[in-house]
């Protein structure tokens, strides 16, 4: 029989083996337990660091915001720059196809290649560009998806900032966000660029209201906005094996907010701000090198902030039914999380402007009031 040879080197019948047999599953299944031990190391590193310091070394605001904000930009961005190698891949394995596979055994190296090549191209601002709106518009839009991270509780004592609002906070702090895209899509002067930008504004706006409504019942449970006060206040169990995870009781809200958020996140089947044919990419159209790179993470720091923010409000955050460490249970839930909204973006598709629109406010907003009024009867009838 002859073998025929393809991708540097590799006979067909070895491709197919490799890439269609059990071993691409083994190799995803070891990945999510490498992300879930990383990460889960950085969080016992800091206790052991933390417990080298002076009393009350930690409970200094500044210290705990430089420390947390250099923890979380790591975790988001070599999380935002590898989830785009993970969807890819995970994508790839649903649809039946083999994915990045060039870069690196496997394609591991994909995301490394693409940021060189992302940051090597030329920075071109149009002539009839306003420069610069352009050349800030990236920056404004890009910070408060980062921002909001203070607020986020790894566990009971690592959050970077335990403040009393703290959800209030997040609210707040997202809402800037379509500031800089607005921004981004007049800068150019470019029609596409606008479209895009309105899409962008009109889908948030229909979205961040039920988003709000969704996360009362949680804010009432817990009579907090305090985002460790939400999660221990899910600690505990019913009949000694169910957790007392939010998403139980609140099921509706938990759909609501699920679904909201993947909304503001922009992706599929909510992906009309940047829909490619129909806008030619939405409101990063004319941008190039380093601005385009900053647009394009926002989508991957809202996808892993919407998913941290979820498993805080409705799985419980760092708690779990098995003694396990607070770091592994929050790592593993918000893997979770986030390979469930690919999966969804994997076998979707996208869904036209009005029918988005329609959604937002003809069903999730009524549906968010109504889940307001039912988990108030809940809550007085149990507690």
């Amino acid at each position: 029989m002859i073998r025929r040879r393809v991708h540097g080197g590799l006979y067909a019948e070895d491709m197919e083996r490799l890439y269609h047999g059990p071993l691409p599953y083994l190799i995803m299944l070891i990945g999510a337990g490498l992300t879930v031990a990383i990460l889960t190391g950085t969080g016992l590193a800091l206790s052991y660091v933390a417990g080298l310091a002076p009393e009350g070394f930690w409970e200094n605001p500044w210290v705990r915001g430089a420390v947390g904000a250099v923890l979380w930009a790591l975790v988001v961005a070599v999380g935002g720059l590898y989830l785009t190698l993970v969807e890819r891949k995970f994508m790839a394995r649903v649809q039946v196809r083999y994915g990045p596979n060039r870069w690196g055994p496997y394609g591991i190296l994909q995301p490394i290649a693409d940021a060189i090549k992302l940051l090597r191209k030329e920075d071109i601002i149009p002539e009839a560009a306003d420069p610069l709106v352009m050349r800030f518009a990236p920056i404004i839009a890009f910070a408060p998806s980062f921002v909001l991270f203070a607020a986020v509780p790894w566990t009971e004592s690592y959050v970077a900032s335990t403040m009393d609002i703290g959800v209030l906070f997040i609210v707040a702090v997202t809402a800037l966000t379509p500031i800089g895209v607005l921004m981004a899509g007049w800068g150019p002067n470019n029609k596409y660029n606008l479209l895009g930008a309105m899409r962008f504004a009109a889908q948030e706006l229909a979205y961040e209201i039920p988003l709000v409504l969704a996360m009362i019942g949680p804010i009432a449970a817990a009579q907090s906005l305090n985002g460790v006060a939400i999660v221990e206040a899910q600690r505990g169990t019913w009949l000694g094996l169910i957790p007392r995870w939010n998403i139980f009781p609140q099921f509706l809200g938990a759909i609501i907010f699920f679904v909201a958020f993947m909304a503001e996140t922009g992706r599929i089947p909510f992906d009309i701000p940047d829909a490619e044919g129909e806008i030619v990419h939405g409101f990063t159209a004319e941008y190039s090198g380093m601005k385009f790179v900053l647009l394009l993470l926002i989508e991957y720091v809202h996808l892993i902030a919407g998913a941290a923010l979820f498993v805080v409000l409705f799985m419980g955050g760092y708690l779990g039914p098995a003694p396990i460490n607070p770091f592994a249970w929050f790592a593993l839930k918000l893997l979770l999380v986030i390979l469930f909204m690919m999966l969804i973006r994997a076998v979707w598709f996208r869904v036209r402007i009005d029918q988005i629109m329609t959604l937002g406010w003809k069903i999730l907003l009524p549906a968010a009031l109504f889940n307001i009024g039912f988990i108030g009867i809940y809550l007085a009838v149990t507690v």
